[in-house]
């Protein structure tokens, strides 16, 4: 039986839950499940250049088409942020993308 990719959440896009991620897949790609995240791609490259990871991002539709991606890029399903994010400082605006 073929399993389906997972599905991830950012979680709060101010917290560590980012970071978590970023490093996880940079670090032990090759022994986890394919997963696509659902978060801001532009959050998770600011966060991934403060982490001083050289990751590559895949955008797709759903964790469906994470499988193909996931070996040498992070699968991303894009969503949108209305305000700015500070590492730190959770913020209601962004309760819809959590």
């Amino acid at each position: 039986m073929t399993l389906l990719p997972l599905a991830v959440t950012m979680g709060d896009p101010a917290g560590i839950g980012p970071d978590i991620l970023l490093t996880a897949w940079a670090q032990s790609r090759a022994d986890l499940p394919p997963f696509a995240v659902y978060a801001a791609p532009d959050l998770l490259r600011q966060r991934a250049k403060a982490l001083d990871l050289d990751i590559e991002f895949a955008l797709v539709q759903s964790p469906v088409d994470a499988r193909a991606a996931f070996a040498s890029a992070l699968p991303v399903v894009p969503l949108n942020l209305t305000k700015p994010v500070t590492a730190g400082a959770p913020d209601a605006a962004h309760a819809a993308a959590i």
